[in-house]
């Protein structure tokens, strides 16, 4: 297609030859598609590109134009008709290409001579996709909820999104041209120097700051922040991206505190715990380990084990690795918790105890705990001799009444003799010594009693010098001829109140602790003396003023008491003697017998030396308690009918014989079936009952009930070697019963029988 002249040749205006072909070459080489229209809209003129593009003759009328929208084309005809003096613009308009293909261009008008007009059609597509994609990216940046910031190159804020005015409570411009900081919290500075920095040598910075609102009030974030550069790689600026993480911390903090929280519970289990996948490798484990010895559960380790190793490696005998291997595939397999036990070389008892580790029904691994279980042994071994200690208290409880009234029996039969005025010297004498000796087995019997239950105490003031006498005599038959026993009393009475049958109990066991001390032989020493307590003893013992004490000191030259363990010997069950040699009970009592006497006891030792235990006791003033044997002729005459009712008959001969002569009218029974009978049979009520407590059939507390029902005005005496506490504290609510302790003398029975009876002679 020939071009037409842009200028007809007539024109006044034409251009010079030379100008006209240099416009001419424009507009046919332009990249932009062109063409020179008139007012009306016909096409004058056309170069290559609209062409090519639009398909656009010369002659032909834009008006109406299909390349054109029709809003489009109402502008351009609007602006052509206008007859403008000036360069106008269409901005962003669509036009259809040849091939259908859409356009968004610019229509740019310029006014030429003759009314005539050039129309540039300038391809805008590019353009405009990059503002429709700027817009969009505005659009996104407004509307999330992270924090947006962008910064020029002195990192000063150049822009910031909505959400940053949500979040802190400032502006955007009270934002702009501050630091990237300003809102941070003080304590960030060192991090704001850091990702600053990063930046300037073209590196992102990701990591958590706390960021401070206008209002004074904090808040976390997780910030990214990344350099901007030019085309050339000129740093221009920089952008953060905020995101608060206020709902996640406060998750992770409660996941921690729960997590601590089970850590601890873990941790202060008494036991070693060890968590492993499938392959027995390690992946958790508690402080327990540190507690324990090296070698614990059949596991070696000495220092802290290590995450995925396998814990088979820190058991180092060959045959328990192969125990304890088959151990864990079975709870592996079969999803039932398996349990082991072993005893160390140094005596220490283990439990170990594997578990299936469940997750989502699926078993992911094996807990591991190893249990020091010898304390707990050593306290079964304890109750199983405590039990075997029962038993032989109970046998003891059997023994002692027979023994009781056999004694009884003795010593009351000897009595009556010794009541003969017409005895020879040396037969009273040789009655004297049988007494002395019943005496004496009397009390053996009450500290037998007093090892298998509580008996009731009587406190009296004893000489303590007679006490350790008493108790050296009885623990000579127990020691070994190699150990040698020296006595170093006081000489005049250390006076002391507490119960007789205590204090020989509280001395016997300190002797036998000191010859169990001394296998080989040695020497027991036991020194009595006044003692003058210190400021600090009577501070720590909470001894009162002005009291005298005596101190009693036991020393053997044994193998002594270890340091370590010295704070732990008057602990119950405590002991360091072999298996079945020893309750652990017998310091406890001592210790328990000399605070009730309101003393206090110190220990001394040295180990291959010896041991020394001061007893430390407060003196009495009063005088000394007077004995049975000087009181034995002494008794008490009374008027009234009795019945004495035992099964044993030497008692019962014995009872009858000392009442009859101390004035009273006495029947006898020897149960307490015949005792009913003979009751019934009085024409008036018997007086006193004085009966003995085991008996078979009936016992004499339920006779005595049943006297109380049937014959209320009878006063009854209950003669028993042993009553538990519940027994005595419920016949103690009787006021017409009164108990005597067997074995007892006759002037003290003659003494209750009168004092029951209210009547004297």
């Amino acid at each position: 297609m020939s071009a037409l002249p842009l200028t007809p040749p007539d024109s006044s205006a034409a251009l010079s030859a030379p100008h006209s072909a240099w416009w001419r070459h424009l507009f046919v080489e332009s990249d932009d598609a062109q063409m020179v229209c008139d007012r009306d809209g016909v096409v004058c003129e056309v170069n290559r590109r609209a062409v090519q593009l639009f398909g656009v003759k010369v002659g032909a009328s834009l008006f109406p134009c299909p390349m054109l929208a029709p809003g489009a084309a109402s502008q351009l005809r609007e602006v052509l008709g206008r007859g403008t003096d000036r360069t106008e613009t269409v901005g962003t308009v669509g036009i259809t290409c040849v091939e259908g293909a859409c356009l968004v261009a610019d229509l740019q008008l310029m006014p030429l001579d003759e009314g005539r007009c050039l129309l540039v059609i300038r391809d805008a597509s590019r353009r405009w996709r990059l503002e429709t994609h700027t817009q969009r990216l505005l659009a996104a940046i407004d509307s999330t909820p992270d924090v947006v910031i962008l910064t020029d190159a002195q990192f000063r804020v150049t822009f910031v999104n909505p959400a940053f005015e949500s979040a802190t409570g400032f502006s955007i411009e009270e934002a702009v041209g501050r630091p990237v900081d300003f809102c941070q919290a003080a304590e960030e500075a060192g991090k704001t120097r850091e990702y600053l920095d990063g930046v300037v040598r073209g590196a992102d910075w990701v990591g958590e700051l706390t960021m401070r609102c206008k209002d004074g009030s904090r808040y976390p974030v997780e910030m990214t922040f990344s350099p901007i550069h030019n085309n050339s790689g000129e740093l221009i600026g920089a952008v953060a991206f905020q995101r608060d993480i206020s709902a996640r911390r406060k998750i992770y903090d409660a996941f921690q505190a729960e997590k601590n929280f089970v850590r601890s519970i873990i941790n202060s289990l008494d036991a070693s715990l060890y968590t492993l996948d499938g392959k027995f490798r390690l992946t958790h484990l508690n402080d327990g380990w540190s507690k324990m010895p090296t070698e614990h559960g059949w596991l070696k380790i000495e220092a802290e084990p290590q995450v995925g190793r396998s814990l088979l490696e820190y058991v180092p005998d060959p045959a328990r690795r192969a125990e304890l291997e088959r151990v864990f595939n079975a709870v592996l397999a079969e999803g039932r918790p398996q349990e082991l036990q072993s005893v160390d070389a140094g005596g220490r008892h283990w439990v170990m105890s594997a578990f299936p580790w469940q997750h989502e029904g699926k078993i992911r691994g094996l807990i591991y705990k190893v249990t020091d279980n010898t304390a707990f042994v050593g306290v079964q071994n304890q109750l199983f001799q405590a039990q075997k200690m029962g038993t032989i208290g109970a046998l003891a409880v059997g023994v002692a009444h027979d023994f009781n009234n056999m004694l009884l029996a003795i010593r009351g039969n000897v009595g009556l003799a010794l009541m003969d005025n017409q005895l020879a010297v040396e037969t009273r004498a040789r009655l004297d010594q049988v007494d002395i000796a019943a005496v004496r087995a009397s009390g053996l019997t009450e500290q037998l009693l007093s090892f298998s239950r509580d008996s009731e105490e009587k406190v009296a003031i004893l000489d303590f010098n007679e006490v350790v006498k008493d108790a050296a005599s009885l623990a000579k038959r127990l020691m070994r001829a190699r150990v040698t026993l020296k006595l170093i009393p006081t000489e005049t009475a250390l006076k002391v109140q507490m119960d007789a049958t205590r204090a020989s109990q509280l001395m016997l066991n300190l002797c036998i602790n000191a010859h169990d001390a001394m296998p080989k032989g040695g020497t027991l020493t036991i020194t009595n003396v006044l003692a003058d307590l210190t400021p600090e003893q009577r501070t720590r013992f909470k001894c009162k003023p002005h009291v005298q004490f005596m101190r009693c000191s036991v020393t053997d030259t044994g193998s002594g008491i270890p340091p370590e363990i010295l704070p732990r010997i008057f602990s119950p069950f405590f002991t360091t003697k072999e298996k079945g040699k020893g309750t652990g009970l017998g310091l406890s009592i001592v210790h328990g017998v000399v605070s009730k006497a309101g003393g206090f006891i110190e220990v001394e030792s040295v180990v291959g030396t010896g041991t020394t235990f001061h007893v430390y006791l407060p003196i009495d003033t009063g005088p000394l308690t007077r004995t049975d044997t000087e009181i034995r002729r002494q008794l008490k005459r009374g008027t009234g009918r009795l019945l004495v009712v035992d099964d044993l008959d030497l008692v019962l001969e014995f009872a009858a014989s000392f009442l009859k002569q101390a004035g009273y009218q006495v029947l006898t029974a020897n149960s307490a079936e015949a005792a009913l009978k003979i009751l019934a049979q009085q024409k008036l009520p018997l007086d006193l009952v004085l009966t003995d407590y085991a008996m078979p059939g009936k016992n004499g507390w339920q006779l005595i009930q049943e006297i109380a029902t049937r014959w209320p005005l009878t006063r009854c005496i209950l003669a028993s070697g042993y009553l538990d506490d519940e027994e005595r504290a419920e016949i103690a609510k009787n006021p017409s019963v009164r108990i005597l302790n067997k074995p007892y003398g006759m002037a003290e029975a003659t003494t209750v029988v009168a004092e029951i009876l209210g009547r004297f002679e």
